[in-house]
């Protein structure tokens, strides 16, 4: 694998330095991850990279990532350097991590003097729900550009911006695309250590049972590599002993503001339509309306939970009492009860309380 900052395009050696001699305008950024798609993305690179230059043409840096969060690091690295056009190649923790690279760290906020004890704890968790604090972006380089190029197993996001199935023919519609300003969503959750920890996303944030599934799927793929195999296991060890608890819900929309205490299964706050399976749980999302939908299945404990879950397939909650739908600006919720796990596009972050907030036309893509 080769090291970040080194040029790796198929047959081409050509060293950083020769490539500055050219205008960073002219050169496009190409981040990929080789693990996506259970590996395949790696090994089928060469005629896929042939096919890509084919579209994109000759001035193309590509860089490989080779461990989590690389793309947040050579997507800002490069930005920073004054190349303005990204292309992200990857499944969506990968879109997730380059997307994350177009702003300036969100720094953690550390634990608080006295917070040891399980008193402390349980002040500093009840100060963060009552007063999250602000996350306001700032971009590394207003000017840049992003294409998302979904290649891995689910691709959720690309799904959800409607973006076209493939790699070459994502590549096709960046070519010959418009500019488009999408929204996203600043996340801050609170770690085990009592910090926090903050993140940009672009789809969604699961909550609850959604997120368990995922994290305990994460934790058996380490050991074994199959996605179909972990998510099951996820599935089997996570819903029969599933019980909700009572969560508070606080949605804010400028001065409006409205909570829901409510005994809760599993929650999503959302950017876009779709989660993992082809949910179309959240059914009135637009990623460019300044919005986030919300929703809450509600008293869903146990194998219980599957009718739930399937009246969110399609995203009908007309005749369901059990499922709240709603919208805000920001979301902060807490948990009464217990740890509950959280997850943002994909990826466990950490758990209640904590808050979520829309950050307008914050990103540019073609498409």
């Amino acid at each position: 694998m080769q090291s970040i900052g080194t040029d790796v395009r198929a047959g081409d050696k050509t060293p950083l330095g020769k490539m500055r001699k050219k205008s960073a305008t002219d050169v496009t950024i190409v981040i990929v991850n080789p693990n996506s798609c259970g590996g395949l993305t790696g090994k089928n690179w060469e005629p896929l990279y042939a096919s890509i230059r084919q579209v994109l043409g000759e001035n193309l840096k590509v860089v490989r990532s080779k461990r989590p969060g690389d793309g947040t690091v050579i997507a800002r690295k490069y930005l920073k350097r004054g190349f303005k056009n990204i292309v992200a190649i990857g499944g969506d923790g990968t879109l997730n991590e380059v997307a994350n690279g177009f702003f300036e760290p969100i720094e953690m906020m550390q634990q608080q003097p006295g917070t040891n004890d399980s008193a402390g704890r349980n002040l500093r968790l009840r100060s963060l729900a009552a007063s999250p604090p602000s996350m306001p972006l700032k971009a590394v380089n207003p000017d840049a550009v992003l294409a998302l190029v979904p290649c891995g197993t689910r691709n959720v996001l690309a799904k959800s911006i409607g973006l076209p199935e493939g790699v070459v023919e994502c590549c096709r519609a960046y070519f010959s695309g418009t500019l488009k300003k999408i929204d996203v969503i600043a996340a801050t959750a609170t770690n085990e250590d009592h910090t926090t920890s903050k993140r940009v996303f672009l789809n969604a944030a699961e909550i609850g049972l959604g997120a368990e599934i995922i994290d305990r799927s994460k934790k058996v793929r380490k050991a074994v590599n199959s996605r179909l195999l972990s998510t099951v296991a996820g599935i089997i060890a996570t819903v029969p002993m599933y019980q909700s608890n009572i969560c508070e819900v606080l949605l804010s929309t400028g001065r409006n503001r409205r909570k829901i205490v409510t005994n809760m299964t599993m929650a999503m706050v959302s950017n876009g339509k779709y989660l993992g399976g082809g949910f179309k749980a959240a059914p009135k999302a637009d990623m460019a309306d300044g919005l986030l939908d919300v929703v809450v299945l509600k008293d869903s404990g146990s194998l219980k939970v599957l009718e739930g879950v399937a009246n969110m397939k399609e995203g009908d909650y007309s005749e369901d009492d059990k499922i709240f739908y709603g919208q805000a600006k920001k979301v902060t919720i807490k948990s009464k009860e217990r740890d509950v796990t959280v997850t943002v596009d994909g990826e466990p972050i950490g758990i209640l309380p904590a808050t979520f907030e829309v950050i307008p036309s914050a990103l540019t893509i073609k498409m």
